[in-house]
């Protein structure tokens, strides 16, 4: 995996019950608060989606109904030594 840009990093912080979706790699970022326990991060020049930030993560998933709307989409594709699957 050589391009950092599209690598899909997720990190789980059990301690803080906080789940981190990052595009590429980690930096500082702008943020809205989308919801109370959703918070999107966008680069801060190019306002690009790079990411979001779930909080309260296992709580969501206690709950009989347990989907998670985001207003993005995302676009699956592969790269480097997988891309030649095809």
């Amino acid at each position: 995996m050589n391009n950092n840009q599209d690598e899909l990093k997720i990190v789980y912080d059990r301690e803080a019950d906080v789940l981190y979706v990052t595009r590429g790699r980690p930096e500082h970022t702008d943020y809205v608060e989308y919801t109370d326990d959703v918070i999107l991060r966008f680069h801060p020049e190019t306002k690009q989606l790079i990411g979001f930030t779930l909080v309260d993560f296992s709580q969501h998933f206690d709950k009989k109904d347990s989907d998670i709307a985001l207003p993005f989409g995302v676009d699956f594709h592969l790269y480097g030594e997988l891309s030649n699957l095809n």
